[in-house]
């Protein structure tokens, strides 16, 4: 309650509005965060520039010290709106300390696709949650003042140490793997085969640099995503396989194209199976429960290429995500597959043309362990941003 009183009645002005705006985008997986002038100056109708997953949003700011009816916030958005045009970015993310219902909000997204915006807005009660979530306990202290109770000090500890060794975690795999591809390397070169490679390399990184530097600039969302023969009405066990093989190849992986024969656990290289923050179905269940997954997908397809209602396609495809990474079919691999899986549905269904991005960052994690609960609305709303850069599909 005390975050919501502090939050509404707004008594830190605009500088630290602006700041705690980059800080939650920040916290909630926007990254390429770029605050332009809070401490004053011409701002070219923006707070902030920002991305998520490959979109690129200005950011707004909207704390006054009172309560606005919503005529007063929607004029205040339309004007912020006009930064969308101006900055040729994607969309806007509203971020405001005042309260606004679904029909509000439905209102603002409808004003937003009169001038073709994409449209996320953070309103008190949603920024509240984040404040008051292990994650945001520290900014709330920063910039309300409001010190965590002993329960929420245990919890955020706790949250702390888990992303500790999973940051850990992706280190360790990443040397190990590199010092694995060198010594191999090594061992199946001679002398004279690694001058060779290295004269090549040598002679070609500067081409190499140009077309990674084209690349970094260049718009991903146009990046066309093609619609292939593989049609996912059609998804079983051999296609599945096929499909590591193929994006998988070379990883020169020696399990390619296998299902998962061993058992495997989430955690840190340390962990042991009784410490992991997630325990998949053991490896005689992999089979039976990965194919009534690709049957059960198959029985609904028909349906959802039928339907009009894209919150229910985005729905289904967000419960296939969710449960095949659930599964981890593969030793190796699902995360790739479990996004070609999405690029290639949502391309089906959504008649989606640009790649879809997600990308691996704590509230991605965060959504997954929601699903365990069986609350997927986290995930589907990243995965909806994802695909079409807002979180809500009228």
């Amino acid at each position: 309650m005390d975050t919501e009183i502090k939050l509404l009645n707004w008594r830190e002005g605009q500088i630290k509005a602006e700041r705690l705006a980059a800080n939650l985008l920040d916290l909630d997986g926007f990254t390429s965060i770029d605050p332009q002038c809070p401490l004053g100056g011409p701002d070219g109708i923006k707070d902030v520039i920002c991305e998520k997953n490959d979109w690129k949003y200005i950011g707004a700011a909207y704390f006054p010290a009172t309560v606005k009816d919503f005529k007063g916030i929607k004029k205040k958005f339309t004007e912020d709106l006009k930064g969308v045009k101006k900055n040729t970015v994607d969309g806007i993310v509203f971020v405001t300390n005042q309260k606004l219902t679904p029909a509000e909000r439905d209102k603002l997204i409808e004003e937003a696709d009169k001038q073709k915006s994409k449209v996320i807005i953070y309103h008190i009660e949603r920024i509240r949650v984040l404040l008051d979530s292990p994650q945001g306990f520290g900014l709330r202290l920063t910039i309300l003042g409001i010190e965590m109770t002993k329960e929420e000090q245990m919890s955020f500890f706790s949250d702390q140490r888990n992303y500790l060794k999973k940051l850990l975690a992706e280190n360790s795999e990443y040397i190990i793997s590199s010092i694995e591809r060198k010594f191999e390397s090594w061992k199946t070169s001679s002398d004279k085969i690694f001058s060779v490679i290295q004269n090549f390399y040598e002679s070609t990184h500067s081409a190499i640099t140009d077309v990674q530097q084209f690349i970094q600039k260049t718009d991903k969302r146009k990046l066309i995503f093609p619609k292939i023969s593989v049609v996912t009405s059609e998804l079983n066990i051999d296609l599945l396989q096929l499909l590591h093989k193929a994006i998988l190849f070379e990883t020169n992986n020696r399990f390619l194209g296998q299902l998962r024969k061993n058992q495997v656990w989430i955690g840190s290289p340390s962990s042991t199976i009784q410490e992991a923050s997630y325990v998949p179905p053991t490896p005689e269940k992999v089979y039976p429960i990965t194919d009534e997954l690709l049957d059960n997908w198959r029985k609904i397809y028909h349906d959802l290429q039928q339907s009009k209602d894209k919150n229910f396609i985005i729905e289904e495809i967000t419960k296939f995500h969710y449960k095949f990474l659930s599964i981890h079919p593969f030793l190796d691999g699902n995360g790739r597959i479990a996004r070609f899986l999405l690029n290639q549905q949502a391309s089906e269904l959504l008649d989606s043309r640009n790649q879809i991005t997600i990308e691996d960052k704590p509230p991605y994690f965060q959504a997954l362990s929601k699903a365990q609960t069986g609350d997927i609305q986290p995930l589907k709303l990243i995965i909806t941003q994802a695909i079409f850069g807002t979180e809500e599909i009228k």
